[in-house]
């Protein structure tokens, strides 16, 4: 099943093997506030959520070549304490985006393929991908309260709430302590919850 997996993943995603390259990147930037939700419309690339200490939004993203760069449209809308973060016109080799949010705030993604990792923002997180990984990295998994992850075809790995599983139609659902929500689902591919404390 593994092998499976990461057959799949290397075809869909387009974060292949260009590390050490140096390729070209843009960004956007938008005010926002902390303790705020910021909603991620993707399409198919890899993706790295982090977590700042400013208040603002920043997409930072990278192509194979400045044509395919200038082609990709990311567009960033504000109103009151919600961001909405559109990726759209992505190629379909290797692009990837880093995406900056206040280190508190509440987390809504989907992605269409590829990779979504989102590292220690603390809030709320309801995230979906059709194909691919999601990576969300569980520091104080106490902080949780409901929690749930599950797959159509693949693998759960959830050592931060101690669940792994793989195959067809798994999925976990538990009540923890904590005030946050933590979703997250992938039709195809595998949902990976890491304890990083």
């Amino acid at each position: 099943m593994k092998h499976w997996l990461a057959a799949l993943i290397v075809l869909l995603s387009p974060m292949a093997s260009y590390a050490g390259t140096q390729r070209p990147e843009a960004e956007v930037q938008q005010k926002f506030v902390s303790g705020g939700t910021v909603r991620m419309h993707l399409e198919a690339g890899g993706y790295t959520v982090r977590p700042s200490d400013g208040e603002d939004v920043v997409v930072t993203y990278r192509a194979k070549s400045p044509d395919l760069l200038r082609d990709v449209k990311v567009e960033i809308k504000v109103a009151d304490a919600r961001a909405d973060v559109y990726v759209s016109h992505t190629p379909h080799d290797n692009f990837e985006a880093t995406i900056d949010v206040p280190r508190r705030c509440n987390l809504w993604a989907r992605l269409s393929a590829g990779e979504l990792k989102i590292e220690d923002v603390e809030g709320d997180k309801n995230v979906e991908a059709l194909a691919g990984e999601i990576e969300i990295e569980i520091p104080h998994p106490e902080m949780y309260g409901h929690r749930d992850a599950s797959v159509m075809m693949g693998s759960v790995e959830a050592p931060a709430f101690e669940v792994s599983k793989g195959g067809l139609f798994r999925s976990f659902s538990q009540l923890g302590p904590g005030k946050y929500r933590l979703h997250a689902h992938v039709f195809t591919g595998e949902v990976d919850l890491q304890d990083t404390e």
